[in-house]
């Protein structure tokens, strides 16, 4: 359920409003330009028609209506919501608490966040909606987009605002995603010429990405109902709006999951069981977009088959399964990742036809976004096997476990020059971020941990992030003293690496 934002939450989305005005003031064809963030493979980026997009933000955030969603889902900071009739328009967009809760800090990242949804909601032409989902910046596909399709993508305005700030603040990563995937994607680019690899992890995570986001438009379509009279006529059958979602309802239907659609006292409709098999799409997806954001790639030598285990993330790929091009190994990926969380709550309906479902789901997509994931999937099909070495794949192995090493390293000496500030903030509901940081110790320390296995930590590195360390959690438990025994847990696990 959705409400109205209270005189508080008003309040603060005034502030973020005030952001993206500035940020939007920022953002000239030429500093675009600068951004590079349409410098993808394919034809060359239009960045003056991007500007013009970009500038539009700041009108469209007084133009939307926005409300408060308390359940959205935990993959969202807020959510754009286009009505699904014949002339489609922007409903409204939904916010999460947090994002318009109390406090100042972190009033640049909210800003971005409202950036994504807000490019959704722009129009050209009547019922037009030209900005979708493709890549996001965290995920495995960021910057694998052709210029075309960035353009089109919700998170490259994101990526492009950020940019636009940390340059005009002098503050370089202040903004941008980092973390242990994008610092293996990084890695992964880099080695192109000698492994697909990459292009196939970003193949998979467009896949998966756009089956989740197909997954939500059949649970609405299966609660929405038709006269009967609308449902018989000829005409409505080829509505494309609707056509390929009765066609992923029919191929449901098929398979045995629910029976197809049928009038009912002068309505055709689901049957609310069947909606309910329905709904549960969209959280299987989920699962199976979680598991792909936690891919941990461990590189080995020997094995015909490549697995996953849905518990660690540990993605293990024997070198003679990877000389394929990028489609194909990404289909093997997805076998893995499906096979891997089969045992999960979510999948266990699913788990006979799910690659059939993900592939259905894809193949079925909106009609936009159809035409952009087929660009995408011609870039990809132009990429030819590559077969690595037993040494290349051996040291790629090392490198990115080098690369995850390094990302730990830039974070940590970024937040130790954060936290004094922070701790020093009057506002107790800005100061709060202080009493999530053991979460974040501990899930770079586990990282660390599974690393040292593979790649030892250096001893040097491994005291400096112990000392790191060691003065955030003197700011931490000034604030929250019961935070003390769990940070010194923490720190004795890290220096215990040898």
């Amino acid at each position: 359920m959705t409400r109205d934002l209270t005189p508080a939450e008003q309040k603060v989305l005034a502030s973020i409003t005030a952001r993206i005005d500035e940020i939007v003031a920022l953002g000239t064809a030429a500093e675009l330009t600068a951004t590079t963030v349409l410098n993808g493979p394919g034809a060359a980026p239009d960045y003056p028609a991007f500007q013009q997009r970009f500038a539009r933000l700041g009108r469209r955030m007084r133009e939307v209506r926005f409300v408060v969603r308390e359940d959205l889902p935990a993959t969202m900071g807020a959510n754009t919501v286009i009505t699904n009739g014949e002339v489609p328009s922007v409903q409204e967009i939904q916010l999460r608490p947090a994002l318009v809760g109390p406090g100042t800090r972190g009033l640049t990242d909210r800003a971005l966040t409202l950036v994504h949804e807000l490019s959704h909601s722009l129009t050209e032409g009547i019922g037009e909606h030209p900005v979708k989902d493709y890549a996001y910046r965290r995920g495995w596909a960021w910057t694998y987009l052709s210029a075309e399709v960035a353009r089109s993508n919700a998170d490259t305005y994101a990526e492009a605002a950020a940019l636009l700030v940390e340059r005009k603040e002098n503050a370089w990563g202040q903004y941008q995603a980092f973390g242990r995937l994008v610092a293996r994607r990084g890695q992964l680019a880099k080695r192109s010429g000698t492994t697909t690899f990459g292009g196939a992890l970003a193949w998979l995570d467009i896949m998966v990405n756009r089956a989740w986001v197909r997954a939500s438009d059949c649970e609405g379509f299966a609660a929405t109902t038709f006269t009967e009279a609308k449902w018989k006529t000829p005409e409505w059958s080829v509505w494309k709006r609707h056509a390929r979602l009765l066609a992923l309802e029919n191929q449901l239907a098929s398979w045995g999951y629910i029976t197809e659609r049928t009038v009912r006292g002068g309505v055709a409709c689901l049957l609310p069981s069947e909606q309910a098999v329905v709904a549960r799409l969209f959280p299987y997806l989920g699962e199976l977009k979680h598991a792909v954001d936690r891919i941990d790639p461990v590189l080995v030598e020997r094995g015909d088959r490549i697995t996953f285990d849905t518990a660690s993330g540990a993605l293990r790929v024997p070198r003679g399964t990877v000389d394929r091009a990028p489609l194909a190994l990404a289909e093997l990926l997805l076998d893995a990742v499906i096979e891997g969380t089969a045992g999960l709550p979510e999948a266990k309906p699913f788990a006979q036809r799910a690659r059939e479902l993900v592939r259905a789901l894809v193949d079925q997509d909106r009609d936009v976004e159809r035409q952009g994931v087929a660009t995408l999937r011609s870039i990809f099909a132009a990429v030819p096997a590559v077969q690595p070495s037993a040494d290349r794949w051996a040291a790629l192995a090392v490198e990115l476990d080098a690369a995850v090493l390094a990302d730990v390293q830039y974070r940590w000496e970024r937040l130790a020059k954060d936290i004094p500030a922070v701790a020093g903030l009057p506002d107790e509901s800005d100061r709060k971020v202080l009493d999530g940081l053991a979460t974040y110790f501990a899930e770079d320390i586990e990282t660390l941990r599974t690393v040292h296995g593979r790649t030892p930590v250096p001893s040097d590195v491994r005291r400096e992030l112990a000392a790191t360390m060691k003065a955030a959690a003197l700011h931490i438990t000034n604030a929250y003293p019961g935070r003390r025994p769990e940070l010194d847990k923490l720190r004795a696990r890290l220096e215990a690496l040898a």
